[in-house]
């Protein structure tokens, strides 16, 4: 059986604040068109975790998340390959986990984010780095 693997994810909280998944609960994670960001899109599956993060103003992770489908076409892009997952909102941060300390934490220095000419909507995460960032928003 696959281990579930762990991914980053950043919204912009004017398009769309996480707060929303909370209280929906579960939707189709869909808006994300750059190339890689597309291409690690189509790589996840069913019950991989995810980070949510703010970009700005705030720029801070600030939750958990779960993915509940494997990545599919999204329904509503009819003339090109568009990967859209489902999520379910897990658990919010005790607090936001600001990019300065996400940068300063030596566990996280080769965080795939971090290494990028720009940020992407979607990337990988190793699982410890993940377990960082979820002690460090306790």
């Amino acid at each position: 059986m696959k281990k579930e693997a762990c991914w980053f994810f950043l919204s912009d909280p004017e398009t769309y604040h996480f707060d929303e998944l909370f209280k929906a609960k579960s939707t189709m994670w869909d808006g994300v068109f750059g190339s890689m960001a597309q291409k690690y899109l189509g790589e996840i599956h069913k019950g991989d975790r995810v980070i949510g993060y703010h970009t700005a103003p705030g720029k801070a992770a600030v939750c958990e998340l779960e993915v509940t489908s494997d990545a599919y076409q999204n329904p509503e892009v009819k003339d090109k390959k568009n990967w859209v997952v489902d999520l379910k909102a897990v658990k919010r941060f005790a607090r936001p986990v600001p990019l300065a300390e996400l940068k300063a934490n030596k566990k996280l220095k080769d965080m795939k984010l971090f290494h990028m000419m720009r940020p992407i909507a979607v990337s990988p995460l190793l699982e410890e780095e993940y377990e960082e960032i979820v002690r460090m928003g306790k």
